[in-house]
Parts: C-alpha cells; sequence; structure tokens
C-alpha cells in the first residue's frame, strides 16, 4: 500500500501539538491590539480638538455657504466634543472581520484597562487647548475657562473624561459580545452615553467647579474602571 508523507499540492500538515496551539492562539498579537487601539484614540481625539480650535477661528459653520450658522467655542459645543471621542474610538474597536470581533480571548482584561487609561490620558491633554479658544463671552470661573490653570476644574474634567471612557468601553464589551441581549446592551449603553454625556458635559462645562461634583464624577469613573477588567476577564467569544 503506497503511504503518502504529505497532503498532495501543499505542504505538510504541522504536528498535532502546534495544531492545536494554532486553534488556541488568539487572533492578533497583544502589543499589536493595544497600538491598533491608540491610534484610534489618538485620531478620535485629536479630530474633536481641532473642531475645537476650528470653532475658536470663526470658520466652522453648521452647513457650508454664507447662510450657515457659525458654530462658537462654547460649553454646548465642547460638551458635545468631549463624549464624541470616546464613542469614536469605541466603535473603532470592533472589527467584524476577526472571529473575535477585535477582543482577543487572552490578555483582554489587561488590553482595555491600559488601553482605556491610555486614550483617556491622551484626551485630558489634548483638552488642555480648548480654554484657549473658549467663548469670551462665558464666565470667567466656568470650568471651560479654567480648565487649564485651575487645579479643581482640571480634576473635574479629567474623572469625568475617565468615566466617559471606562464606561463606554463597558458598553462596547457587550456590544461585542456573543448574544444578541449583550450586544443589545452594548447599544442602549452608546446612546444613554451619547445623550447623557453631551448633556452632562455641557452643565459641567458652563458652571464653576465644585468638590461635590468632582467627587461624584469621581465615584462613577472609579466604578467604570473597576468593571473594565470585570467585564472583560469573564467576557466569553
Amino acid at each position: 500500500m503506497r503511504s503518502e508523507s504529505h497532503w498532495p499540492g501543499g505542504p505538510p500538515p504541522p504536528p498535532p501539538p502546534i495544531a492545536a496551539k494554532h486553534r488556541n492562539a488568539p487572533l492578533g498579537e497583544w502589543k499589536k491590539d493595544l497600538k491598533d487601539r491608540l491610534i484610534g484614540a489618538g485620531v478620535a481625539s485629536v479630530v474633536v480638538t481641532v473642531l475645537m480650535l476650528l470653532a475658536g477661528t470663526g470658520l466652522l459653520r453648521t452647513r457650508a455657504g454664507s447662510t450657515g450658522t457659525v458654530v462658537d467655542p462654547d460649553a454646548a459645543w465642547a460638551g458635545i466634543l468631549v463624549v464624541a471621542a470616546p464613542l469614536i474610538w469605541a466603535f473603532g474597536q470592533v472589527k467584524f472581520a476577526r472571529a473575535d470581533k477585535g477582543f482577543r480571548t487572552h490578555g483582554l482584561a489587561s488590553l482595555m484597562l491600559v488601553s482605556t487609561g491610555l486614550a483617556t490620558l491622551l484626551q485630558i491633554l489634548l483638552m488642555l487647548t480648548w480654554p484657549l479658544v473658549a467663548d469670551d463671552s462665558l464666565a470667567g470661573d466656568v470650568v471651560l475657562a479654567q480648565y487649564h490653570t485651575d487645579l479643581l476644574a482640571f480634576g473635574l474634567v479629567a474623572v469625568f473624561v475617565i468615566a466617559l471612557y471606562a464606561w463606554t468601553t463597558v458598553a462596547t464589551l457587550g456590544f461585542a459580545g456573543k448574544g444578541a441581549a449583550t450586544s443589545a446592551l452594548g447599544t442602549a449603553g452608546w446612546l444613554i452615553i451619547a445623550g447623557v454625556g453631551a448633556w452632562q458635559g455641557i452643565v459641567m462645562f458652563e458652571n464653576p467647579a465644585t468638590i461635590g461634583s468632582f467627587w461624584a464624577w469621581a465615584g462613577i469613573a472609579l466604578l467604570g474602571i473597576v468593571l473594565v477588567p470585570s467585564i472583560a476577564a469573564a467576557r466569553k467569544t
């Protein structure tokens, strides 16, 4: 009887242990996934910062032409932009072309915690330029005007941004889950974060910073930070 030492028209199959290891390996290296997420965070943060700075020039309008309304660099615009960045970043992490939808099965908890922290830090730093173009009609003691000079205002914005990124990450983990129910919860989470985040962002930016607001958002941010690795570790794909 003739025995074939290889597959016709192709390379020999790997030994069983290697084949098993290949089947269990995550799609993409941990560092590559982190790099992709940081690039996405950089793009999102830069885009919203450019939109804020453009508003300061008076060239940004709601539609093209002289009939468009000028977008002012005020608290309302800042509130919309501050929540837009984490939502854009989160949606960009979902990769339907990958079997794991972009969320690896090994090391996901550490990946999401590290990437969320670095993405948040990047936006907090870029937002230091926002008060430079803030609307002159704003009172001098509001958060948008004092973010880059007042420690309490800086702290309030920082914990608010941390809360947005953490809870957006939690919602994204649900959206990219295996079941339809978790995907629906994740989608609902995005919508809630978009609405409540923009509303609270406007309120925060157009008022003076308070200790009470700081601790309230610090608690919300802390809960989100705890949930990110917890849900990531429990997630099954």
